[in-house]
């Protein structure tokens, strides 16, 4: 026995998932902003103290991913 469902029903289940949706999304962008917050200040380290920059020559953060530039790193202009 199949169990199908009515056009009215799709649609009626269609507009709740919409909304779940949309509040889902809204968690979603609250989380980014929370974590943005909390690596705005990153230290670029492990929790031991250890550097956390993988790359040769672009040096990028582990936790955060902005680039990082080295003491030594020359400029030329």
């Amino acid at each position: 026995m199949e169990n199908r469902i009515t056009q009215a029903e799709r649609l009626a289940r269609k507009d709740e998932l919409r909304v779940e949706v949309a509040k889902r999304e809204a968690e979603i962008r609250d989380l980014q902003e929370e974590l943005a917050k909390l690596l705005a200040d990153c230290e670029h380290t492990y929790a031991n103290g250890t550097v956390a920059v993988a790359g040769n020559r672009t040096k990028i953060c582990v936790h955060c991913g902005r680039i990082v530039q080295t003491r030594d790193e020359k400029l030329w202009g």
